[in-house]
């Protein structure tokens, strides 16, 4: 069982929000492009609420995992509600219609490439939140500016990283239980490493993304705060994982098409990155 030695990990590192003086927000660094896109992130994190009915629906099979998801759902909701508490500080509400929105339902999907997907998803959330911060490895020197703002996405980006970690210890476990499942943790590997953009929000159908007012907002925010610097500390950190798993050297993406090709005899690179989530 790893919820009980993951909950300890999570609980030492858990913030609330008294850590959080929204009186000293700089409305000097705040216009109203900053609003709509954590407008837009705030909504985005709701997107938490759908992805827990999946987890609990799809994973049913592991109530080991199903305990975890169940505090995963909690930090997940904070992420929204500090962002929320943010906004009305500097005059700006988000109506329940709005949140009710990105409530839909996903289809049901293979449950290792669904672990997979988050696991890169909350990779890719703690580099961006990091790199919104200034934080992140390779970060550009001109994140947002507003200091409260700062300190809640650092605070976010912390907690997707310690995710990825659960995460990751959850594919372990799969891998020692079924050393097959190694190849489809490789294809979605690869499927998404080769998207800057993907992630669980904006990759299914129906998507998140696609409920938001702007369902564009987020590559631009991305491409101003994430540098190519950046986006290879994540890829060579999800690399590491796979190769701890794989037991075997895995630097590039290339070395993980050429050991899935090698390991389970597919026959391109292409058919590693086709993947039918349905």
């Amino acid at each position: 069982m790893l919820f009980p030695s993951l909950y300890e990990r999570l609980e030492r590192a858990r913030w609330d929000f008294n850590s959080i003086d929204f009186s000293k927000i700089d409305r000097s660094k705040v216009d109203e492009h900053l609003i709509h896109e954590i407008k837009h992130v705030c909504l985005t994190e709701v997107g938490s609420i759908p992805a827990t009915s999946m987890f609990m629906r799809d994973f049913s099979h592991d109530i080991d995992f199903q305990r975890f998801v169940s505090v995963w759902a909690f930090e997940e909701g904070k992420h929204s509600l500090v962002l929320e508490k943010w906004l009305n500080a500097v005059g700006v509400d988000i109506i329940e219609e709005e949140m009710a929105k990105v409530n839909i339902t996903f289809e049901t999907a293979p449950w290792i490439e669904t672990l997979t997907m988050h696991f890169l998803g909350e990779q890719r959330l703690g580099l961006w939140y990091g790199a919104f911060a200034g934080i992140a490895p390779g970060a550009k020197e001109n994140p947002i500016g507003e200091p409260v703002l700062r300190q809640i996405l650092e605070l976010m980006a912390q907690d997707e990283w310690r995710h990825a970690g659960c995460y990751f210890a959850f594919l372990k476990e799969a891998v020692e239980t079924e050393p097959a499942s190694l190849e489809n943790i490789g294809k979605m590997t690869l499927w998404m490493l080769r998207g800057q953009y993907r992630h669980p929000t904006n990759i299914t159908q129906p998507s998140i993304m696609e409920q938001l007012p702007d369902p564009g907002y987020f590559a631009p925010m991305i491409d101003r705060h994430v540098t190519p610097a950046s986006m290879k500390v994540m890829e060579k950190r999800v690399l590491k994982c796979y190769e701890l798993l794989a037991k075997e050297p895995i630097e590039t993406q290339r070395d993980l098409a050429k050991f899935l090709r090698k390991k389970f005899g597919a026959r391109s690179e292409e058919q590693l990155a086709t993947l039918t989530l349905n």
